[in-house]
């Protein structure tokens, strides 16, 4: 089943935020790598910020 945070198929996906947070609070990497998105701090997405206001 695709998770809705990560977009990765997995076998017990995520159902909502708080779901999201509790599991990367546990270092499962790809919540925490989902919630990074979500909250705009992963994968440079600060980077790109700085670059468009140039």
């Amino acid at each position: 089943m695709k998770c809705q945070f990560c977009q990765q198929d997995v076998t017990d996906p995520c159902h909502n935020k708080q779901e999201l947070q509790q599991r990367a609070a546990s270092h499962v990497e790809r919540c925490e790598h989902a919630l990074q998105d979500q909250q705009g701090t992963g994968s440079g997405a600060h980077r790109r910020d700085i670059q468009s206001g140039d």
